[in-house]
């Protein structure tokens, strides 16, 4: 008995598969976070989004990260005894940030 399978691929599989992001290792003890306006929202600003989609509003973001969908990597701990005005996130203490790629 011979049995022949053949496969073929559509243009439209070969361009999704081409646009899609290599991986990136996050270091250890980072997560790979988004940078989010969120200024349109009455009391917030810069704010950090994480692969869950669960937000976090960072203390003293560098103005140097204002940027709208920046890849980083975030290395941070739970903030004590800070109140959120914009309750859109969980207060943080940012302890290192790093652009993803450099």
């Amino acid at each position: 008995m011979f049995l022949w399978v053949a496969s073929c691929k559509t243009k439209k599989e070969s361009i999704i598969q081409d646009e899609v992001e290599p991986v990136i290792e996050v270091p250890v003890g980072y997560e790979a976070m988004i940078v989010k306006d969120y200024h349109e929202l009455e009391a917030c600003g810069f704010l950090l989004m994480n692969a869950d989609s669960i937000y976090f509003e960072p203390i003293l973001l560098d103005p140097a990260y204002f940027q709208n969908n920046l890849k980083v990597f975030v290395k941070y701990q739970d903030s004590k005894n800070q109140m959120s005005i914009c309750m859109k996130g969980r207060k943080i203490d940012l302890l290192d940030i790093k652009v993803q790629g450099r």
